[in-house]
């Protein structure tokens, strides 16, 4: 969901693990074995702590039987 300025947008572009796997909708191990592990989504470093994008997340949902 895009935002505008009478519906902020929901989710950050930067989520960190425990926001991630809700974005997806299933649970955090299963984010972890079937996303992160399998290299459909990477954790990236920051200052803040691992984050993950959402675009990457939303694109391997996409691809999820491929």
């Amino acid at each position: 969901m895009t935002a505008n300025n009478t519906h902020p947008q929901l989710w950050p572009k930067w989520l960190k693990r425990s926001q991630a796997h809700q974005y997806v909708s299933v649970a955090d191990n299963t984010f972890i074995k079937r996303y992160v592990e399998t290299g459909k989504v990477k954790a990236y470093p920051t200052e803040h702590g691992l984050r993950y994008d959402r675009d990457e997340i939303d694109e391997a949902v996409r691809h999820y039987y491929d």
